[in-house]
């Protein structure tokens, strides 16, 4: 009997040289499978058994059975008489409410002579402490009118304001206002 393929050598187990061997694919296949079932199953188990049980309904009341309900009085114990008619009055006593310093009377400020004949005009800011007697305390200037005299002169005036302290919880109390003091020259 003659060779078929006579110039290519055979291996014992049949296949050429160079060819992969062959794969064993029935039992690992087999074996994936049954894993790949099993996983399913245990997961649809485990879902399954944590479906919540079906709530049970309360019980029917019957028409016309009185039902009970919360009480919803006031405590029973009437205040200290002297202690209502105090919190009556804080009641209705009118409250003032919460307000800055304002000024009360306010005396334009002098003109210095010198700056007007310099024609020098402008706005001083003051910053004034205002305290809950309404009168200025401690006078510095937030902001310059660029003229000494001017600014000299607005706090001499605001020295002798008077001012409506400043209202807090309904009671005068000590604050700080900024309070601008304009110079303009009116013949020009």
């Amino acid at each position: 009997m003659s060779d078929p393929t006579p110039d290519r050598p055979v291996h014992d187990d049949g296949l050429p040289p160079g060819a992969p061997p062959p794969r064993e694919r029935h039992g690992a296949s087999l074996l994936l499978w049954l894993l790949l079932l099993l996983v399913v199953i245990a997961t649809a188990w485990y879902f399954l058994g944590r479906e919540d049980p079906q709530p049970t309904a309360p019980a029917p009341v019957q028409i016309g059975e009185p039902v009970p309900e919360e009480s919803r009085s006031p405590v029973s114990v009437p205040p200290d008489s002297r202690d209502a008619t105090a919190r009556e009055r804080a009641a209705s006593a009118p409250r003032l409410p919460d307000r800055n310093a304002l000024p009360l009377n306010h005396p334009a400020p002098e003109y210095p002579e010198a700056a007007r004949r310099a024609g020098e005009e402008g706005t001083v800011v003051l910053e004034v402490e205002v305290g809950a007697d309404g009168r200025p305390g401690e006078i510095t200037i937030s902001r310059r009118s660029g003229s000494r005299d001017l600014d000299r002169a607005a706090v001499d005036a605001v020295r002798g304001w008077t001012f409506e302290p400043a209202i807090r919880d309904g009671k005068p109390v000590a604050s700080t206002v900024q309070v601008p003091v304009d110079f303009r020259i009116a013949n020009r």
